[in-house]
């Protein structure tokens, strides 16, 4: 699905788009608490394209097997080379499927809903809304994690035009500890400005898998190492999370 979404560009626009949103979030949702960081960084002989980077904390709560809250701090890097907070994110999942054991026949595809706001620090910014089509597909060891993404700036004196984007993550089950994959992460820009040289796409390989700690608590982690494709891509990004999950 990503690599059709990456050749679809049309031809009509003026500015590069912001980096891809680095993250394909699972449709399938636990009674668990989360607590973790993600983020990434880029690598580009082009300085505009160099060392730029966000992280972000997070705090998340499965208040059912079928919603889940999270709150989230976004650090983005500065002219200064260090991170600066600048918003706060609240996101919400919804499972409108049943979730399968490992030992039951899975579902034909797990489907769910992400909707999200972000709050910026500084009031004469946007907010943004986000939402996303949660899709997931599991045979055999192979699991495919797919995102549609649309986004909408508005409020403060700005109403930006609706952003569409993609996440996609194909992961090897070798073991719950190593899931060796690759990972595509796309970002269109706004809608009539859809230039492909002005997009951003993201593919390369990762490692993802969970690390079991003790009493219900586990070590979930995503790595990838990833190559940009357009000419307003950074070169090389690293991505990264880690995050603890305890079920309850």
């Amino acid at each position: 699905i990503a690599l059709c979404l990456m050749l679809t560009g049309l031809v009509y626009a003026e500015e590069p788009t912001e980096s891809p949103p680095f993250r394909a979030w699972w449709p399938i949702v636990n009674k668990e608490l989360e607590a973790g960081t993600r983020g990434f960084a880029t690598k580009d002989s082009a300085p505009e394209k160099n060392n730029l980077g966000k992280q972000k904390y997070g705090l998340g709560v499965g208040f059912t097997d079928r919603f889940f809250v999270e709150v989230e701090g976004h650090l983005k890097k500065g002219v200064d080379g260090r991170n600066h907070f600048n918003a706060f994110e609240i996101e919400s999942r919804y499972e409108f499927t049943d979730t399968k054991a490992f030992n039951e026949t899975a579902n034909p595809i797990d489907i769910g809903l992400l909707v999200g706001i972000k709050l910026p620090k500084k009031l004469a910014d946007p907010y943004e809304f986000e939402s996303r089509l949660l899709l997931y597909k599991r045979a055999g060891r192979l699991r495919n994690t797919f995102n549609f993404i649309i986004e909408k700036e508005f409020g403060n004196g700005e109403s930006g035009q609706i952003e569409v984007g993609y996440a996609n993550q194909f992961r090897y089950k070798l073991t719950p500890n190593i899931q060796p994959g690759l990972e595509f992460f796309g970002r269109f820009g706004k809608l009539g400005d859809l230039s492909y040289s002005k997009q951003q796409h993201n593919l390369g390989p990762g490692v993802f898998g969970f690390i079991p700690v003790k009493n219900g608590i586990s070590l979930k982690y995503e790595f990838a190492y990833l190559f940009g494709t357009t000419e307003s891509t950074p070169n090389k990004t690293l991505k990264w999370l880690t995050e603890f999950e305890y079920r309850f």
